[in-house]
């Protein structure tokens, strides 16, 4: 349900003609984006974030970042077909590659004769942004049958989804985000469905106290709705575990809360509330959020 993932080509239908392309350098002012082609070429380059076309560079945590080109042009013909080859990489802080895929288009051995060429590649950005990291991504097109290439590079940062409001009292975090685990994709905006099944996701969390090697977190989840009706009490989320504990590691991992909704009418907003405590100090951490339910 995260980190990041890359894919796909997508293929259309129309005339296609063959030809020769000239270096060519192309930035976008805005987004700090640029592309170079040699020999290879698109006719149009733009982002899509969860499905609609934008034009930015700041993502937030979980969003579905795909760039697309357009009319890949330049790709040698052999039998009336292309055989074009495509990587992504990701590069963190200028140093570190955070995300790495060569062969986008493995499965593309017998080529193709589908025309224009439309490709795309997509990441999640679910990547770390507490110490205001900066990211570059970069994209490369080329030919298996012949010399040209395309790059394509953009810089980004990602920040905090502001549909949770955190807050921490010597509690650190790297992320903490609302999932929906029916739709698989990470939420956003506060309009969920009551047939839905959401997951409040909290990773990395570090502080808590440490006694023979293990932590004693008690997590607890409420969901009321504006009128005052519970919709959803659990005092720990973690009380299977409550007397013996849990390896700092692992609870380090990943913690989660799984939110489930009755049928019936629901006083919006409704008001979530997840609260992680320590037995065995005042570290704690609270996460609340008003959802709209339909």
């Amino acid at each position: 349900m995260k980190k990041a993932s890359i894919f796909i080509l997508v293929l259309t239908t129309s005339v296609f003609y063959s030809c020769q392309f000239n270096q060519s350098v192309k930035k976008d002012l805005t987004t700090g984006a640029q592309s170079r082609g040699d020999g290879l070429g698109s006719d149009d380059i733009y982002m899509e974030i969860n499905g609609e076309t934008v034009t930015r560079n700041a993502f937030i945590f979980g969003e579905n970042v795909t760039f697309i080109f357009n009319n890949v042009k330049g790709l040698k013909s052999v039998d009336d077909k292309t055989f074009p080859a495509m990587s992504m990489y990701i590069v963190k802080n200028e140093k570190d590659t955070v995300f790495s895929n060569p062969a986008l288009l493995k499965d593309l051995v017998e080529g193709t004769s589908i025309s224009p060429l439309k490709l795309q590649a997509n990441f999640v950005a679910a990547l770390p942004y507490q110490n205001n990291e900066k990211y570059k991504v970069f994209v490369a097109i080329s030919d298996q049958k012949g010399d040209g290439t395309f790059t394509y590079e953009m810089p980004f940062t990602v920040k905090e989804n502001e549909l949770l409001k955190v807050q921490n009292k010597d509690i650190k975090y790297s992320n903490i985000y609302l999932w929906n685990e029916t739709q698989k994709k990470t939420i956003f905006d506060n309009k969920v469905n009551s047939t839905d099944m959401l997951i409040l996701i909290m990773e990395g969390i570090e502080g808590l106290e440490v006694k023979d090697g293990k932590v004693f977190p008690v997590f607890k989840v409420e969901l009321i709705d504006d009128k005052g009706n519970v919709l959803l009490s659990n005092p720990n989320m973690l009380s299977a575990n409550e007397n013996e504990g849990f390896s700092p590691e692992d609870l380090k991992k990943q913690l989660t809360a799984k939110i489930t909704f009755t049928q019936g009418m629901f006083n919006n907003p409704c008001h979530l509330t997840a609260k992680l405590t320590d037995k065995n100090s005042s570290h704690e951490i609270t996460v609340k959020s008003d959802l709209i339910v339909k």
